[in-house]
């Protein structure tokens, strides 16, 4: 009888000390780890969130996992949320489709911002009168897609601030300012030039404004900062090159060789880098939740 005892006793308070199930890692709209969808079909969908994303602002998600373990998918999905942020920052217009495959279960899990559009009771309704009938034949890719299509009719009648956007420098002043900023680097240059017999060329040069331009851009840098950056590395460079000549260094082979060794050397550097910018990268606007939405299994 106490063995009895002792093994309920184990059954219930078992499933409270389990590891619950590790939330994946952010890095695309769209995340199967069932390996259900096609790439394809994961493209397409991933394709749709991104555009509805810029045009609405909104940022929607979908997660298909094999299984939330012993944790109810309710604890499961506000979990994945708090930690993935979906959505902008006190505006909380994010919105996640989650699917527990073997579970046969999922959960839409609503920011607090789209609380007002997507309510309980119309993502009860969406889950099974469109997304459930289609689960159940197996046709997981139709109803993810239908649940979707639905869910984003709502959000589109809610009133939300504008989408940002950001496309390098984007005031008028900073534009105009910009012929000023090609102007001071090619004098740079032709005084670089002089000081380290013609290393820099005006053509070298306008290579690097053009580089130096789009990466400062990505970095988030006004011209305001870049310019005198950019100052600052060619006073360092002749004060290097100075140096080096009074010690006895040969500028001159160092010059002509170093800037052919360079030239040919970034070739590698270019190319691998051309790899991560063919990639979109995706992260969380900063999103709230607090348990708004609906569960339902087929």
């Amino acid at each position: 009888m106490k063995r009895i005892f002792l093994s309920l006793l184990c059954l219930c308070i078992g499933p409270l000390f389990a590891d619950p199930i590790s939330i994946p890692k952010l890095e695309h709209r769209v995340t199967d780890l069932t390996g259900t969808l096609t790439s394809e079909q994961t493209d397409s969908l991933e394709s749709k969130l991104k555009a509805f994303e810029k045009r609405k602002g909104s940022q929607v998600v979908i997660v298909m996992i094999p299984t939330t373990g012993e944790e109810p998918i309710e604890d499961y999905s506000i979990r994945l949320a708090e930690q993935w942020k979906i959505g902008r920052k006190k505006i909380g217009d994010g919105f996640i489709f989650l699917i527990a495959k073997n579970d046969r279960k999922m959960r839409f899990e609503v920011g607090t911002g789209l609380e007002g559009a997507v309510t309980d009771f119309s993502s009860k309704r969406i889950q099974t009168e469109f997304v459930r009938p289609l689960f159940k034949e197996g046709k997981y890719f139709e109803g993810i897609e239908t649940g979707i299509d639905k869910v984003i009719g709502l959000i589109d009648g809610e009133t939300l601030p504008e989408p940002e956007t950001h496309t390098g420098y984007e005031s008028s002043e900073e534009e105009d300012n910009f012929g000023y900023y090609i102007g001071a680097l090619v004098v740079i240059g032709i005084l670089a030039g002089i000081f380290l017999r013609k290393m820099f060329s005006i053509l070298q040069a306008g290579a690097a404004t053009y580089a130096g331009y789009w990466f400062g851009g990505i970095l988030g840098f006004s011209l305001e900062t870049m310019l005198p950056l950019l100052v600052i590395f060619f006073v360092l460079l002749c004060i290097i090159y100075i140096a080096a000549k009074s010690s006895g260094g040969s500028g001159g082979n160092w010059s002509s060789g170093s800037w052919s060794s360079w030239s040919s050397g970034s070739s590698d550097w270019g190319s691998s880098s051309s790899s991560d910018s063919s990639s979109d990268s995706f992260s969380g606007g900063g999103g709230d939740f607090s348990g708004g939405g609906s569960s339902s299994d087929w």
